[in-house]
């Protein structure tokens, strides 16, 4: 498995040694094309200044160079030519270096030049220029108004390359040599640079590796990691405190399940004792004890794989036009016969023909558990009030009844698993589980399901969700109270 650091030297050597390259290649093709116009540049003003000097006199084409500026433009060496044509091939002057030989003869457009690379007589390279022009006339011709005689020349200026090509080769050994040496630097240098900056992430690597599931605690010091690793470091850190939630609701969840099976299980086992060991003075009600116990029992299996399939998004929706109002006047009506022994005080107000398209079975389970928790909470002779009602695309329930001994923070807690305010685990109808499902079942119907505490002690249950209306959303219509007895 090939390592980031493994991945980042390889790269990071490859794009270095082809930007050295690059960068090399760059560096010699101008020096070489700057050193080759200058050379050019020479050889052109010596052909020029041998242009100048050649005169036409009395038809005869002579070359007026004094004898010192003859040597100067054949160099110090002696190693550069000239030869000068008339327009039938015949040679009118050469270098005394070339004896009886003959440099190549290029004709061009008169006021033009040709360059060109060739082997010199005695075999080194050289370099040419060739240009056509016509002589001045001389001094006295112009006096006499003689015309010319012959119409142009060619002229052909060699020099030995040999200093050029050295340069040229010594600047390209240098480049080469030195992009060599800094490949090495950088293969040594590199690694060690990568092993160094990227011990931070080792340090990261490691860290993560001790933590289990008993060190969900721990967190990441994001100011002693680099920038580039801080994001990493912060999610790592949400991921660990989300983790630990998690952890400790479901420790939280397990606790309860035992707390809340113990009770039962342990009357279970007594009555069977009981029956064992006094089989003939066995209580006829001690059989209705036990269906009452696994009854129950079977009440908290049944909620927890309800509850289970919705947090799994496994319940089934249905969805069906469904008058508000009547509905939640329906949800009442089994609670009759609690709500007079109480003498509670109920109001249902909303507009009757708010219709809302839904999944009946899972609105109708909802209302009924917060029904059921507003009605057995709220003191003997205290209210409880039921709002439904259409707010644009949505649909709003509120229930809200009065409360004894409910503190802020027991909002919070109203919708976990098992939590019951008074502590009463054995009381036997209540599992702690219903506002649980109906918050479950609310976001099944993408909906949700909230509680509020005001300052008059009044609890305040809230259910929304989306209200598809077959038609426009009716005007606000005057409450309507219903009294349930």
């Amino acid at each position: 498995m090939t390592t980031i650091q493994q991945a980042l030297r390889r790269k990071l050597l490859v794009a270095l040694a082809a930007l050295l390259a690059l960068t090399g290649i760059g560096v010699y093709l101008t020096t070489r094309a700057a050193l080759v116009k200058q050379f050019d540049a020479t050889l052109r003003a010596k052909a020029i200044a041998i242009s100048l000097a050649t005169q036409q006199d009395d038809g005869n084409i002579v070359v007026d160079v004094p004898e010192g500026s003859l040597r100067e433009l054949q160099g110090p060496s002696g190693n550069d030519l000239f030869q000068l044509w008339r327009p039938d091939s015949v040679t009118i002057v050469r270098s005394r270096a070339l004896g009886d030989r003959d440099l190549p003869r290029r004709s061009s457009t008169p006021g033009l030049s040709t360059l060109w690379n060739l082997s010199l007589p005695s075999g080194r390279a050289g370099r040419a220029i060739g240009m056509t022009f016509e002589p001045h006339l001389s001094p006295e011709d112009r006096e006499e108004h003689r015309p010319a005689a012959v119409p142009s020349v060619t002229l052909t200026v060699a020099a030995d390359r040999g200093d050029l090509d050295r340069t040229l080769l010594t600047l390209g050994l240098v480049l080469s040599a030195g992009g060599a040496l800094l490949m090495i630097a950088t293969t040594l240098i590199v690694p060690r640079v990568l092993r160094r900056e990227l011990t931070p992430l080792d340090r990261l690597a490691d860290q993560a590796a001790r933590i289990d599931a008993g060190s969900l605690r721990t967190r990441f010091e994001i100011s002693a990691l680099p920038g580039e690793l801080a994001p990493i470091g912060r999610a790592l850190n949400d991921l660990l405190a989300r983790l630990e939630w998690s952890f400790e609701r479901e420790r939280q969840f397990s606790s309860d399940v035992a707390h809340e099976l113990r009770t039962p299980i342990a009357e279970l086992r007594s009555l069977a004792e009981v029956a064992m060991k006094w089989p003939d003075a066995r209580d006829p009600r001690t059989d209705q004890d036990l269906l009452g116990i696994a009854i129950h029992m079977e009440g908290i299996v049944s909620r927890l794989l309800t509850l289970l399939r919705s947090e799994r998004g496994l319940l089934r929706i249905v969805p069906e036009r469904i008058p508000l109002i009547p509905l939640l006047s329906g949800a009442l009506r089994p609670f009759a016969d609690r709500i007079a022994r109480r003498r509670l005080q109920i109001s249902l107000t909303g507009p009757h023909d708010a219709l809302v398209e839904t999944d009946r079975v899972l609105l109708q389970s909802i209302v009924n558990n917060v029904i059921e928790n507003a009605v057995e909470y709220t003191p003997e002779g205290g209210d409880v009030r039921v709002d439904g009602r259409l707010e644009q695309d949505r649909f709003v329930v509120h229930i809200t009844n009065d409360v004894e001994s409910f503190a802020s923070e027991d909002v919070a807690r109203l919708f976990d698993r098992f939590w019951r305010h008074d502590g009463a685990r054995s009381a036997t109808g209540h599992h702690g589980l219903g506002l649980s499902l109906a918050r479950a079942f609310a976001h099944a119907l993408g909906g949700d399901l909230t509680a509020r505490l005001d300052r008059g002690r009044r609890l305040t249950l809230t259910l929304s969700g989306p209200a598809r209306s077959p038609g426009p959303a009716p005007n606000e219509p005057t409450p309507t109270a219903v009294t349930v007895r």
